[in-house]
């Protein structure tokens, strides 16, 4: 098995054991959304930029300039883990990622101050404290994970 597939495996299977950890019990609506086909961060951060008026090509070179495979990986779990908390859905985090892309903007995923502004950016109010709280838990996940 290839070293990426291995870590993909791997954080999937991270990802699913420690979401009971992050916060409350799920709803009934929610134990599907796993099963939902999601394109990946790069491919989809990269059809909202063409969406703007971006050439396909510059779309994609700007994305894949934003998000590494590793942390494509990683975003990808950290947005189902925001949504699945209803902190921000999956789609707001892309339009910011999208925003941020077109701006060249450095972000560093695993950061517990970065994810405060995105959620704060993406909301345009302060986070109250349960939120900074499962945030601060995600934080400490991603950089045990990705360390």
């Amino acid at each position: 098995m290839h070293t990426q597939n291995f870590i993909t495996v791997t954080l999937i299977i991270t990802g699913l054991a420690l979401t009971p950890v992050m916060g409350e019990s799920t709803e009934r609506s929610r134990i599907g959304y796993s099963k939902v086909y999601h394109p990946s961060v790069v491919s989809s951060i990269a059809k909202i930029l063409h969406n703007r008026g971006l050439e396909e090509d510059a779309a994609e070179l700007i994305a894949s300039e934003l998000v590494s495979e590793e942390e494509n990986t990683l975003l990808a779990m950290m947005m189902h883990m925001l949504e699945n908390h209803d902190i921000v859905t999956r789609d707001e985090v892309l339009a910011y990622l999208s925003q941020a892309a077109l701006h060249k903007q450095k972000l560093d995923f695993k950061s517990y101050d970065q994810l405060i502004g995105m959620v704060e950016k993406i909301r345009q109010k302060p986070t109250d404290e349960l939120t900074r709280k499962k945030l601060k838990e995600l934080a400490n996940v991603t950089k045990q994970l990705f360390a």
